[in-house]
């Protein structure tokens, strides 16, 4: 009799904290963006016999119910804790951990995503600097797995190849190597960017190939706000802040930035620290992802102009290039369409870099 009584009290319990969290799943307010994780989460599906009928409402469902479930952070990290220290798990959903550092396995080289990124590329050359008096380079950055991931045992991208594969695709362009000149080291650790306080040399090669002297000297500052990366998120475990530092002088403090992301000017300085107080503090640099932005030097020796085709990395490099020039204009394709560009700048007589990462080069479909 006690046994059945138990038996009994054991299904009661259960069957009330399933009826707990279902009643909390359905009741609770839901959420629109993870910040941890840094993207938008699924909403509720839209219900209907035609979305019933093929199916779309349960598969949108299963992701909604995933995105929406209660204390998912804890669950996440939960299993993430779990998964490396308890079943020695080498990665959780890719992530892995090496030499002090956070990184995300990128492999393997997708060549359909370089021919994608190629020919972008060339519809911008083709229809805005071909046959003008224009200098086209084009500089690529590893990603900190170049200097992780196969040292350690993970699955790694062969980056000679890999840089060798898309300079064959843009031959058009003068090539810019600086991955020499690069170690984990000088990435965040919690983060896939690069540290701006390590790029004076970066900036000097590049500068230097395309026959522009930087001279200037900078003041390292400190952001007193802790910088999770995007690492910090996605593996969901607790990891310690990086420090951001940012590099002023007075020409820096002197430029005049403009952005164009509405399609109306408005003015921006080159850090801008209301971004670096929100959801991801790199952004600081350059105000993140802002689709076109104009940067003028009044202190420029020269009147040559340089065009920045470029990802997030170019955020923090292009500062350090500002001192050679008397106008930077960053232009980021994600955001806004290559089509568009025409009627936005005026392609004349400029200096043009592609600056970007092998991680966005090998997931190009962002591109339009």
């Amino acid at each position: 009799m006690r046994e059945k009584t138990k038996n009994i009290i054991v299904v009661i319990l259960l069957a009330a904290v399933l009826l707990t969290f279902s009643l909390w799943c359905w009741l609770r307010e839901t959420d629109d963006f993870s910040d941890s994780e840094r993207r938008v989460l699924a909403s509720f599906p839209e219900l209907s016999v035609e979305t019933l009928l093929s199916g779309d409402f349960m598969a949108k469902f299963e992701d909604y119910s995933l995105d929406q479930f209660p204390l998912r952070d804890k669950m996440r990290q939960l299993k993430a804790v779990t998964e490396f220290n308890l079943f020695l798990r080498r990665d959780n959903n890719d992530i892995f951990l090496a030499d002090g550092h956070v990184s995300k396995l990128e492999y393997p080289m997708s060549e359909a995503m370089l021919d994608n990124a190629a020919a972008k590329f060339q519809y911008l050359y083709d229809t805005y600097m071909a046959g003008k008096d224009m200098d086209i380079y084009l500089s690529i950055v590893p990603d900190k797995n170049a200097f992780l991931a196969k040292s350690n045992g993970y699955l790694s991208l062969d980056y000679d190849k890999f840089i060798e594969t898309f300079r064959s695709k843009v031959d058009y362009m003068e090539y810019i190597d600086i991955t020499d000149l690069l170690s984990a080291d000088d990435y965040y650790y919690t983060d896939s960017h690069w540290r701006q306080e390590n790029l004076l040399d970066i900036a000097q090669r590049i500068a230097g190939q395309m026959g522009v002297t930087l001279s200037a000297e900078y003041t390292e500052n400190i952001l007193d706000i802790p910088f999770y990366g995007v690492y910090c998120g996605q593996s969901a475990l607790n990891l310690k802040p990086d420090t951001i530092k940012y590099l002023t002088n007075d020409i820096l403090d002197n430029c005049i930035v403009t952005s164009y992301d509405t399609g109306k000017p408005v003015e921006k300085s080159v850090y801008n620290m209301e971004k670096a107080a929100g959801k991801d503090t790199y952004e600081l640099f350059m105000s993140g992802t802002d689709a076109l932005l104009v940067a003028e030097n009044p202190a420029a020796e020269t009147d040559r102009e340089l065009i920045i085709f470029r990802d997030s990395f170019g955020s923090s490099l292009a500062p350090l290039l500002m001192e050679g020039y008397a106008k930077v204009t960053l232009v980021d394709i994600r955001y806004v369409h290559s089509a568009m560009l025409g009627n936005l700048i005026e392609f004349e007589n400029q200096d043009v870099l592609f600056l970007y990462s092998t991680t966005l080069l090998n997931n190009s479909l962002a591109f339009k």
